[in-house]
C-alpha cells in the first residue's frame, strides 16, 4: 500500500490561502472520510490540503501548476475559437488531441516549453477556416462548473451546435482578474506575508507568461489583456464595496473584462451547482448587471436531478443578433 504525505495546514506564507472561495478548505476533510470510508488500509491516505498554489510544496511545483493551467485554458480557447469556423469538421478536435499529447510531454520535462507552444500554435494556424460571424456567449460562475463537461453537460458544445462561440477564460487570467482585489483586502487586513509573497509569485509567474502568449496571440490575433482597472472604481457600479470578496466579487470583475476585451459578446452564461449560495448573490444581481452591460444573463443550475438544462439557451443563440452593435 502506497504512502500519501499529508499536509495538514496550508502554509500561509507562500501560496493563495484557501479561504478565497467558499468552504474551499471544508472539501480536503469530506475527501478524507471519503476515502478513509472504503475500508482496508484507505484510512492511512492522505489528502493535500494546503495552498491551493502548491506554493508550499515547492515554488517548483507553483510554477509548473500555474503554466499548466495557462496552457490548458488556452488550448480551450483556441479551440473555442477555431472550432466555430473550421472548414473541415473535427479538425480542430484532432489538432486539439495532438496538442494536449505535445503539452503533457512538456509538463514531464521531456520537451520545452516554449517549444512546444510554437508548435502547438503551429498546429492551429494550420487548421482551415473561413469566415464566420458568430453570436459570442461568455461563460462565468462556479469554477467547479464552467469548465468540466461533464458537470455542464458539454456546454461548449451546445453554444457550438446552434451557431455560438464560447468565450473562456484560463485560471491564470481569471487569477490576474482578481488578485488587486485580494491584495487590496489582504493588505487592509494585516496579512502582510500573504500580500507580499503572492504578489512577487504572480509578477515572476507574469513576466515568463508574456513570452508563451506572444505565440498563442499570433493564432488569436488578440494581444494579452490588462487586468489593471481598479477594482474600488468598478464594484461600487454594482452595489459591491472593495472590502467584499469571493465568488460574486469574482463574477463581476470578470464580466466587466470580458465587455472590456469582446464588447461584441451577445450572452452571458452562468453556470452553478445546486445550493451554491455565491452562485444565488450572483443571481440575483442580473437584472443589474443586464442594465449596466445591455447583454443577457442566463443562469443554469446543475442539479444533477437530468434533463438538458442547456436547453435555456436555445432562444438567446438562435435569434439574438451576432452583432451586438447592430
Amino acid at each position: 500500500m502506497c504512502k500519501v504525505r499529508t499536509w495538514t495546514r496550508p502554509r500561509q506564507y507562500c501560496g493563495w490561502p484557501m479561504e478565497i472561495a467558499c468552504n474551499i478548505r471544508l472539501y480536503p476533510y469530506r475527501l478524507k472520510q471519503m476515502i478513509s470510508s472504503f475500508g482496508r488500509d484507505m484510512h492511512r491516505a492522505g489528502v493535500y490540503t494546503g495552498s491551493i498554489t502548491f506554493a508550499d510544496v515547492s515554488l517548483n511545483a507553483a510554477m509548473h501548476a500555474y503554466f499548466a493551467f495557462m496552457f490548458g485554458g488556452m488550448l480551450r480557447r483556441l479551440g473555442c475559437r477555431i472550432r466555430p469556423r473550421e472548414k473541415h469538421p473535427g479538425s480542430t478536435d484532432q489538432v486539439l488531441e495532438k496538442s494536449l499529447e505535445i503539452m503533457e510531454q512538456a509538463m514531464l520535462g521531456s520537451l520545452d516549453k516554449e517549444a512546444a507552444v510554437r508548435d502547438v500554435c503551429r498546429l492551429f494556424s494550420g487548421i482551415e477556416t473561413r469566415e464566420k460571424t458568430t453570436r459570442q456567449a461568455a461563460i462565468f460562475g462556479d469554477l467547479y462548473v464552467r469548465d468540466n463537461p461533464v458537470f455542464n453537460q458539454d456546454l461548449i458544445a451546445c453554444i457550438e451546435s446552434r451557431g455560438g462561440e464560447a468565450i473562456t477564460t484560463p485560471y491564470t487570467e481569471y487569477i490576474r482578474m482578481i488578485a488587486p482585489a485580494y491584495f487590496r483586502k489582504w493588505f487592509a487586513e494585516g496579512k502582510y506575508f500573504n500580500l507580499i509573497g503572492n504578489r512577487a509569485m504572480l509578477a515572476t509567474m507574469s513576466r515568463r507568461e508574456k513570452t508563451f502568449y506572444s505565440y498563442f496571440e499570433k493564432v488569436l490575433g488578440e494581444p494579452r489583456p490588462e487586468y489593471n482597472d481598479p477594482p474600488e472604481k468598478v464594484l461600487p457600479a454594482y452595489g459591491l464595496i472593495p472590502e467584499q470578496s469571493g465568488e460574486s466579487m469574482d463574477n463581476i470583475l470578470k464580466i466587466h473584462y470580458i465587455l472590456k476585451y469582446h464588447p461584441e459578446v451577445s450572452l452571458f452564461v452562468q453556470t452553478s451547482p445546486s445550493f451554491c449560495c455565491p452562485s444565488l448573490v450572483s443571481e440575483a444581481l442580473a437584472e443589474r448587471l443586464q442594465e449596466k452591460t445591455g447583454v443577457p444573463i442566463v443562469s443554469i443550475t446543475y442539479d444533477g436531478t437530468g434533463g438538458d438544462k442547456n436547453r435555456k439557451l436555445i432562444p438567446y443563440l438562435e435569434f439574438a443578433p451576432a452583432d451586438r452593435s447592430g
